[in-house]
């Protein structure tokens, strides 16, 4: 027996919760917004304008490829990202951070 089957199980997660209420309501005209993704009524992807209008600003970008990111992510990324979550007037000196992909599970 594993020493972990004694911790016991936490709550219900409240945004799976919010999934199923969706699924349960019976209003047509619902949006499911939930997961981070947008759907329209036959539940296929969504893409925001304003999405579509940046990856077309991307495909412009002639500097633009394909490659990896580093393991860390991207430095510059990374740096921005820390001083935006500590405040740019945090000693980061302490502090690690790394990119890292969203909504992967």
């Amino acid at each position: 027996m594993s020493f972990l089957s004694s911790i016991p199980e936490g709550p219900p997660d409240a945004i799976l919760g919010i999934a199923e209420a969706f699924k349960a309501c019976t209003d047509e005209n619902k949006v499911n917004v939930c997961v981070g993704a947008y759907r329209d009524s036959a539940g296929k992807p969504w893409i925001l304008p304003s999405v579509r209008k940046a990856e077309e600003r991307l495909l412009q970008d002639a500097s633009a490829n394909k490659e990896y990111a580093p393991i860390a992510g991207d430095a510059a990324y990374v740096n921005l990202a820390l001083k935006f979550a500590y405040g740019a007037d945090f000693n980061l000196d302490n502090v690690a951070g790394v990119q890292s992909l969203s909504g992967t599970g």
